[in-house]
């Protein structure tokens, strides 16, 4: 439902309307933004008018009771328009399958950090992934410091709360021949040229499965990455007809159903590769036979709807299952690893590390070298390099 009124606007998480008041910086230079909910939008101003006046009186303009859990369920339905979807989905369960059960009674004012550690405590006994708890705490600190920044009276050592430590990651690329193994199963699939950029190129997941024939120059011999497929929420699961939930910084298009192809999150994503001869010469057979698609989708399903992530995940490890293929660990590579394998290679056959940054759409050089595992000429060259090695051509 639309609001009538400017600064106001209806909850999706629980359907209440929220208006806004903007009370000025905060000591750290911050805009101070106070909101009220009620039922109705009408109540919603009227509480915003009771609340402004308070404030010209001098009043606090926060409820020094305020819970954990009162205080995260206005913070998720700020952050709404905020986080990118991926994130929000992510804040919203550290928020209401742990902090809130864990903590939530807690007043802001009240808190210690040994309940900012109780969080923590409660996802190790539930045999989480150490994971899970860094990203419940880190969560939980953006909430409680967000609070500050309202005004709430949040105790400035539960800010200063540590970390739950986090194992290093297991992830590393593909052996050479484990990458060959796989490309030969995957070239028995009439798509298995998706495969052989995600390895050959390092596209991610999302990219590939978003990647359209528009975005493709035969003539140029190039590729353009600019959009990702992905899925977002409803704003109202029970009213589709309501729309979807889309940040305010997020360039969508819809496709089908929940599926979007969305911009990259920042714009070292927005990239050109340069594929082999090869490639280019396997994508245009892949193209004859490619399932038609009103979206212009490279690689959709076979029924011409976007791929799901987690077919394509399946697909996946039934590959590396077929060429007897499998992680030191015991368990399948990650698709992502498909990216480490790339980067690998490039940085073995010696490729400039800005050429490499350029090839993978990394911000910066650091995170090209966090997907490395060994030791390191132009985008074409780099890419020819790693097909002699695969033995594609």
């Amino acid at each position: 439902m639309t609001a009538k009124n400017p600064g106001v606007y209806q909850r999706a998480s629980d359907g209440m309307w929220v208006a806004v008041i903007e009370a000025g910086v905060t000591a750290q230079g911050t805009r101070r933004r106070i909101t009220v909910a009620a039922k109705t939008e009408a109540a919603a101003v009227r509480k915003r008018r009771e609340k402004e006046r308070a404030l010209d009186r001098g009043e606090s303009g926060t409820d020094v009771r305020a819970t954990v859990r009162s205080w995260g369920e206005e913070w998720l339905g700020m952050k709404v328009r905020e986080l990118r979807p991926k994130a929000y989905s992510a804040a919203r369960t550290y928020v209401r399958v742990w902090i809130i059960p864990t903590i939530g009674r807690k007043r802001l004012s009240d808190l210690t950090p040994g309940d900012v550690r109780a969080v923590a405590t409660a996802i190790r006994k539930a045999d989480r992934a150490p994971a899970t708890a860094e990203g419940a705490h880190r969560t939980l600190l953006n909430m409680l410091r967000d609070a500050t920044r309202e005004g709430h009276p949040v105790p400035q050592r539960v800010l200063l709360t540590k970390a739950p430590p986090v194992p290093k990651s297991d992830r590393q690329p593909l052996t050479i021949p484990e990458a060959i193994a796989c490309l030969a199963v995957a070239g028995q699939l009439p798509h298995g040229t998706r495969w052989l950029f995600a390895l050959l190129h390092g596209m991610r997941q999302g990219e590939c499965l978003g990647l359209t024939w528009d975005a493709i120059d035969l003539d140029a011999g190039t590729l353009t990455v600019e959009w990702q497929l992905q899925r977002l929420n409803y704003t109202d699961p029970k009213n589709k007809a309501a729309g979807f939930r889309v940040p305010d910084d997020l360039e969508a298009r819809h496709l089908h159903a929940a599926w979007h192809l969305t911009r990259p999150k920042s714009r070292s994503g927005l990239r050109v590769v340069v594929p082999t001869e090869g490639a280019m010469r396997a994508l245009q057979e892949w193209r004859k036979v490619a399932p038609a698609n009103p979206w212009g989708l490279v690689w959709p399903n076979r029924h011409g709807k976007p791929a799901l992530h987690t077919d394509d995940l399946e697909e996946w490890h039934a590959i590396q299952g077929t060429a007897c293929v499998g992680h030191p660990a015991g368990r399948y590579y990650h698709v992502h690893e498909c990216r480490n394998f790339t980067a690998t290679q490039l940085r073995d056959s010696g490729a400039d590390p800005l050429v490499i940054k350029s090839l993978l759409g990394h911000s910066d050089i650091a995170t090209s070298q966090g997907y490395m595992r060994v030791d390191l000429e132009p985008r074409r060259e780099a890419a020819e390099k790693i097909a002699g090695i695969l033995g594609v051509g």
